[in-house]
């Protein structure tokens, strides 16, 4: 979010600092847009991946892609620079978008939290509590109330401090950097981050606590009601192992988020009471941009994403051709056996083939990670 001008130097080893930072700005930007792009187009193309938590992990992604179009680049070209040209209503633009991004990103991940929380503590109602239309319903709101947020209180003015205020007003050139007031840096900090990181840890603590219930509830239960204890326990485990890796994974996006996040909003509570020096506050606002790189990295981690990934950068062999898939669901080659390796054997037609004690096959609500 602050982006504070940057004087010129032109001694040589400025130069070619401001030649290697630039690069290394530009490939964090390509790897944010390119890796964004990717997961939008897998979910939207492979239906195997569209289920209720990749309407989130959607929104999720949509907002780093923001990100990495808008702000970041435009946050690089003003540190190389050490000026604005772009003016004022592009300037507060940014800083809207930049907090608009922050908000829905972490917003999104409270949604994912409650949405597994719900699969694992109540999975027979889950389905018909919290449909694809609902949960698209949700991100929308999400995007709503990031709106509001950002854009209402900063093209009113309310986050200028005095100091910024009186510089601008005083200067013939505008000085695009986000020096907020007390009120608006503790306030905005609060309702765009540490709250929902706090609702989040909250509610991500009691899944995996419910989910390691469930998976011990699980092994008691198919040893004791089947005649083949461990053919059928062997397939619980290997369901509820992968659920736990889902879990894992989704906690792993969450973790990262708030790692990256949470030296700059320490910052920025602090900053209107304490002098901060620039290059500090400048350094933890990139390693927070620098997360939108980080998601599709952990996406990788889930077989299905990785196969999806594969599929449209052709690195699966047959996969470019226009029959390789329908309605959005792979067709794995004859000659092809380990196509699918990565699949659990248990799963068929959307149902996974594990039985509860009286025979019912359960419904599968494992997230695709």
């Amino acid at each position: 979010m602050n982006v504070s001008k940057v004087p010129s130097n032109s001694d040589g080893g400025t130069d070619h600092g401001h030649v290697l930072l630039g690069i290394l700005m530009a490939f964090l930007v390509l790897v944010i847009v390119f890796g964004n792009m990717l997961v939008i187009a897998a979910i939207a193309r492979f239906q195997r991946l569209q289920n209720v938590t990749s309407c989130f992990l959607m929104s999720l992604a949509c907002a780093d892609l923001l990100m990495g179009l808008m702000v970041v680049p435009f946050s690089a070209c003003h540190i190389l620079l050490g000026t604005w040209y772009f003016g004022k209503f592009w300037c507060d633009t940014l800083f809207a978008i930049d907090v608009l991004c922050v908000t829905a990103s972490i917003e999104t991940l409270c949604m994912i939290a409650m949405d597994r929380y719900l699969a694992i503590v109540s999975p027979f109602r889950y389905q018909t509590l919290l449909t694809k239309r609902r949960a698209s319903g949700l991100a929308l709101l999400v995007w709503l109330v990031a709106v509001l947020i950002s854009f209402v209180p900063i093209y009113m003015g309310l986050w200028m401090s005095d100091k910024l205020h009186n510089v601008t007003s005083q200067s013939s050139t505008y000085h695009c950097e986000f020096d907020t007031n007390p009120t608006y840096a503790v306030i905005s900090s609060l309702i765009s981050f540490y709250i929902p990181l706090l609702i989040m840890l909250f509610v991500y603590s009691r899944v995996f606590q419910e989910a390691r219930r469930q998976l011990r509830k699980i092994i008691r239960s198919e040893g004791r009601f089947h005649g083949n204890p461990d053919q059928h326990s062997g397939r619980g485990v290997r369901f509820s192992l992968k659920e736990h890796k889902a879990l894992k994974t989704l906690g792993t996006i969450m973790g990262v988020f708030a790692l990256c996040w949470l030296p700059f909003f320490l910052l920025n509570v602090t900053s209107p009471f304490v002098k901060i020096n620039t290059t500090v506050f400048q350094i933890f606002n990139w390693i927070g941009y620098a997360n939108s790189a980080f998601n599709p990295l952990i996406y990788c981690r889930s077989p299905e994403f990785r196969r999806a990934f594969m599929e449209l950068l052709c690195l699966r062999e047959g996969r470019c051709s226009p029959h390789s898939t329908k309605n959005g669901h792979s067709i794995p080659p004859a000659a092809s056996k380990g196509s699918w390796e990565d699949s659990d054997p248990t799963e068929v037609g959307g149902c996974v083939n594990r039985t509860d004690p009286f025979g019912n096959c359960r419904t599968n609500v494992t997230s695709v990670l």
